[in-house]
């Protein structure tokens, strides 16, 4: 019988400049090492929660450890992704997150990564690689990267 966990955490990172029309968003995605499982493939900033810490700590971490960014907002992405873990045999829950960060805060790769990029909602969506991932950016997008009372809401920082 598949165990069912909760160990990860998925930051999905994003800009704004209010000055562009639309008000333009972009959402940082990072390429995984050649060499890595699923190496060179897309993906927002993952990873494991450790014994003891809260997911929102995690976030918080793991955006530091893997970008060099710290968030200006973060924001409970209201999504927690799901998915099936063939080399476990678990079932793992996800809790998603939003990370404001400054518009020109500099990305420092951590050893995992091997490139980055700031994309737009159609040319992040068109790069990741899971169902999940995809909705996730359309949502964050959508609901609170666009500012507005109702990101309010799903506001932690």
């Amino acid at each position: 019988m598949p165990q069912i966990v909760s160990d990860l955490v998925d930051v999905y990172v994003f800009r704004r400049f209010p000055q562009r029309p639309e008000h333009e968003v972009q959402f940082l995605l990072l390429r995984r090492r050649a060499d890595a499982p699923l190496g060179r493939t897309w993906h927002a900033v993952h990873g494991r929660v450790l014994p003891g810490e809260r997911a929102v700590d995690a976030a918080v971490r793991e955006l530091l450890e893997q970008t060099g960014l710290v968030p200006q907002r973060l924001y409970s992405a209201d999504y927690v992704a799901q998915f099936y873990d063939h080399a476990s045999d678990a079932i793992v829950f996800a809790p998603a997150f939003a990370a404001l960060v400054e518009p020109r805060a500099a990305v420092r790769l951590s050893p995992a990564h091997d490139d980055y990029a700031w994309c737009d909602l159609e040319e992040a969506v068109a790069r990741l690689l899971w169902t999940s991932q995809r909705w996730a950016v359309r949502h964050i997008h959508a609901v609170i990267a666009c500012g507005g009372e109702e990101a309010e809401y799903y506001a932690l920082t």
